[in-house]
């Protein structure tokens, strides 16, 4: 064998080390690539606390980010960001100043990456202004007795109606010693009657001449 086919054979078993180390150099720099940017990619996204105005949005990763999320009322227009203020493993960021019953639309950028829901952003909606009507109270009409009453007395004690002087209930019950029911001003009336003086007439006879 002479020396020229030597170095090819050499040649040949150099270049196939070189190229063989290129390749698992290269698989890893990119099992590498793909490993950290899996890390950043942001996990269990969560949209909680949804209230008219505000919200929380939540999401995981493997390693420590700082994101930003990018957001509006339309899906191709998220104009609004809210940045985080440091970098951590679990993300929580509360947007605010939203819009009652608007659907709004956002996504999450992680340096130069930009996260969204399998391509369309995610989305939710505010909650709308609950209005509540306050109960009409209804007019309470009270009912008044009468200072003087008149009863018809029944057909076994009187035959007329009769109205009692007195309408004070004190000075019926120190008249007639009991309660103030429409009874007891009757019987108060009936004692009235049988204690007052009826004036008589005197008549004179001239005897005759």
């Amino acid at each position: 064998m002479n020396q020229h086919t030597l170095v090819r054979i050499a040649s040949i078993i150099i270049g196939s080390v070189i190229g063989i180390f290129v390749l698992v150099m290269g698989f890893k720099l990119l099992q590498g690539t793909l490993t950290k940017a899996s890390d950043i990619a942001p996990r269990d996204v969560i949209v909680s606390d949804l209230s008219q105005n505000s919200v929380k949005v939540s999401w995981s990763t493997g390693e420590e980010t700082q994101g930003v999320i990018e957001y509006g009322t339309s899906p191709t227009a998220l104009n609004f960001f809210a940045p985080e203020p440091q970098k951590t493993k679990s993300h929580i960021v509360d947007l605010t100043l939203l819009s009652p019953a608007t659907t709004y639309y956002f996504q999450i950028r992680i340096a130069d990456q930009k996260y969204d829901n399998g391509g369309v952003p995610w989305t939710f909606t505010t909650k709308g202004t609950e209005k509540t009507q306050a109960p009409v109270a209804k007019p309470t009409t009270i009912t008044r007795p009468s200072p003087m009453s008149t009863l018809v007395l029944p057909q076994n004690d009187a035959s007329t109606v009769q109205t009692c002087d007195e309408t004070d209930c004190n000075k019926i019950k120190t008249k007639i010693g009991k309660g103030c029911t429409a009874r007891d001003w009757l019987i108060c009336k009936q004692k009235s009657a049988s204690t007052s003086a009826v004036p008589t007439a005197t008549v004179s006879a001239t005897p005759a001449l």
